[in-house]
């Protein structure tokens, strides 16, 4: 069982991004136009103008069009029509990625989190969760709220009703979903071994 609260960075890298990817991407010219409009929708929803070339995990996940389309749906009803804001967002995703020891999806969240105003000090305290006695009552949710769905796959009464206190009703239950979908992206690029984007340090990042 992975051990996150002492997490071994270079073993999980080495386990993951250390070993050959399980799935080739298409290359360039085999993407489908379907594929390419829907990378350019999520990456749009994300704030990412530059499509010039597909990135390598779409142009893997596009030889599933149909699990692919139903990702891409739900990411961008999650991060461009999502109820919550982009810094609590980014937070749980944050603290999801860490707990699956997933490089790519945690590498590339620090990039994006830095774009909703979360520091350098806040990313690595998402390493630590919970815990970290610097959060405020409402970032201690969050990071207790992925914590619990993560042990216990629900929400305490106590990390609810201080969630509750700053969102709406729509936004309570977007949380848990946001986590579900953010788990089985990982789920799924750990165990494809997807290959990290130029920029993306994945976990090595502190």
């Amino acid at each position: 069982m992975l051990d996150t609260e002492n997490l071994d960075v270079a073993a999980r890298m080495a386990e993951i991004i250390g070993k050959p990817a399980r799935i080739a991407p298409y290359a360039d010219d085999e993407v489908t136009a379907e594929a390419r409009e829907l990378s350019a929708h999520i990456r749009s929803a994300f704030g990412v103008t530059d499509n010039a070339k597909m990135p390598q995990v779409f142009a893997v996940m596009a030889k599933h069009p149909g699990l692919f389309k139903a990702q891409m749906d739900m990411g961008v009803q999650l991060v461009g029509k999502g109820q919550l804001s982009g810094r609590d967002r980014e937070l749980a995703i944050l603290r999801n990625a860490w707990l699956c020891g997933a490089p790519y999806e945690w590498g590339e969240h620090v990039d994006i989190s830095q774009r909703h105003g979360i520091t350098h000090e806040e990313i690595e305290r998402c390493t630590v969760g919970s815990t970290a006695p610097e959060w405020n009552g409402h970032e201690r949710a969050i990071m207790k709220g992925v914590e619990e769905l993560h042990a216990d796959k629900m929400i305490s009464d106590a990390t609810w009703a201080v969630l509750a206190q700053s969102w709406s009703e729509a936004q309570l239950m977007e949380f848990p979903v946001l986590i579900g979908q953010y788990i089985s992206t990982a789920l799924l690029q750990n165990s494809l071994r997807v290959r990290l984007a130029g920029d993306n340090p994945g976990l090595e990042y502190r």
